[in-house]
This record gives structure tokens, C-alpha cells and sequence, in this order.
């Protein structure tokens, strides 16, 4: 039974993401995906950190609107005045999802770092975006033609530095598109950080974290049927057999008759037949 003196973090994140991209608070909405995992998390608190930082970088450089001059005053602040870094120590612990522990421990992935940049950032009036290359995330400013790697230091990079990265991450066999450099939506930036936190689960085993990321990637994401059919699974491993036959059933309406529709009815059946056995 959820605790009913905290915030309903579930029903918060699914308003936020339900709202139209230019609508939608990032920040706000990435401290709700972690408070479901976060009992202490004092949201208000995390958003006022948030803005401490802008005011502290804006005291340093004044009224300017200089994009180059917002940027490097940013990087300096949070890469060598408090070192925000990647953590290389423990990359696949799910504090580094959370943006309220990023801003505690100054250590995250990608993604969140990136999340914290484009946030302070705003306060600034800097023009980033989020920028999802292929197993890595940046920050592009296009005033300025560049990307900034938060998790090395906000390192700068230029299209081709981007290339080289995915080349290097991936090999040749990895044929770029200039697409991988287009901008994320703030949709785009929640659904990948609730990917990271999937994987996580999934590696370990937890397949009932796993169901509330999956269900929050579906409030995120609910046309994309794949997601009913990894739902069924993780139900499955926890031998929740109705609720993946209602998952799977799903994901036959949202696919319009899939390819693999024919299988996917024989497993409910096989399924109904386990029920039948157990009763």
C-alpha cells in the first residue's frame, strides 16, 4: 500500500509527460521519475539547488547574454568550481538516474549530468539542447556550432568529435547519420533516462522495479508496443499471469495485428493453460 503522507510520484510524472513538450518542466519532471526510488526527496529543494547555481554563475558574469560567455562560465562553475564528473566508479548504480542524487554526490551518467546543464542552463537564457548520440548523450548550443560532453568535464566537441566518439564507442560497422545529432525532446531526454533504469533492473533481476520504470516509459511512450510485451515478461518472472495476459493483449491492440501476432496469442493460450493447472 503506498505510503499516503508522500507525494504520489507516479501520478506527478505521468502529468508532466502528458503535457506538450514546450509545457513540460524537465527538471520537475525528471526529480518526479526519481522519487518513486527516492523516499527523502524534497523536490522544491532539488528545483531552489537548481537555481542557486544559475544565480551563482549569473553573479559571475553579470547581465550578459553572450552565448559563449554564459557557456564557459557554466562549464567552469560546475566542471572545476564544484566538479560534477562522470562516475566511472560505479556507472551502473541507479543514483546516477536520479537528478536529485547527481546534485548530492556531483557524480552521474550521461544523460543526467546533461539534464543538469540544459536546467542551469535555462535559468541562464542559454540556447542547449539535449542531444542523444548512440550509447552517449551531450548538450548541443547551436549559437555556438559545438556539443559539451558533461560526463568528461564538459569537454567541448565539435560534429565531427561526435563522429569520432560513436565510431570509436561502436566501430565502423556503425553507419553515422546526421540525424544522431538532432535535438531530443524533453520526452525523448525522460524515456531514455527510464531506458538506463530498465536495463539496470532487468540486469539484476528486479523484475517489479522493473514494472514501474516499463509503466512509466508507457506513460512517456503508450504507442510504442514493445513495452506491453516486456511488461508480459517481467509479470511472467513473477508469475503475475493474468496481468501479462492483459499486458500481452495490449500489445496486440496497440501493434494492429503484428507479425508475430500469431505467436503472441499461442503464449496467452499457453498461459491460460498454466492458470487452468494452478486452480
Amino acid at each position: 500500500m503506498r505510503d499516503r503522507s508522500r507525494p504520489d510520484y507516479r501520478e506527478l510524472f505521468g502529468q508532466q509527460v502528458g503535457l506538450p513538450d514546450a509545457e513540460l518542466e524537465l527538471d520537475r519532471a525528471a526529480l518526479y521519475l526519481a522519487g518513486e526510488d527516492c523516499p527523502d526527496l524534497d523536490v522544491e529543494a532539488c528545483l531552489a539547488d537548481l537555481s542557486a547555481l544559475a544565480v551563482r554563475v549569473r553573479e559571475k558574469v553579470g547581465v550578459t547574454t553572450d552565448q559563449q560567455v554564459l557557456a564557459d562560465a557554466l562549464n567552469h562553475h560546475l566542471f572545476v568550481d564544484l566538479g560534477f564528473t562522470g562516475n566511472t566508479a560505479d556507472y551502473y548504480s541507479s543514483d546516477n538516474s536520479f537528478l536529485n542524487r547527481v546534485l548530492a554526490t556531483r557524480t552521474g551518467i550521461p544523460i543526467t549530468l546533461s539534464v543538469l546543464y540544459l536546467e542551469v542552463g535555462r535559468r541562464l537564457g542559454l540556447d542547449c539542447h539535449g542531444v542523444g548520440l548512440p550509447g552517449h548523450f551531450v548538450v548541443g548550443l547551436d549559437h555556438l556550432g559545438l556539443y559539451l560532453d558533461p560526463f568528461h568535464s564538459g569537454q567541448w566537441l565539435s560534429a565531427a568529435d561526435c563522429h569520432r566518439l560513436v565510431r570509436d564507442m561502436f566501430g565502423p560497422q556503425m553507419e553515422w547519420r546526421q540525424e544522431f545529432l538532432h535535438p531530443c525532446t524533453k520526452r525523448d531526454i525522460l524515456f531514455r533516462m527510464l531506458a538506463n533504469l530498465k536495463h539496470i533492473s532487468l540486469g539484476r533481476g528486479e523484475y517489479a522495479r522493473a514494472i514501474g520504470v516499463i509503466q512509466r516509459m508507457v506513460l512517456t511512450n503508450p504507442s510504442l508496443p514493445s513495452l506491453y510485451k516486456e511488461l508480459a515478461e517481467c509479470r511472467l518472472h513473477l508469475q503475475e499471469y493474468r496481468q501479462a495476459i492483459g499486458d500481452l493483449e495490449l500489445y496486440l491492440h496497440t501493434a494492429e495485428d503484428p507479425q508475430d501476432a500469431a505467436d503472441v496469442r499461442r503464449q496467452i493460450k499457453a498461459i491460460w493453460s498454466t492458470l487452468s493447472h494452478l486452480n
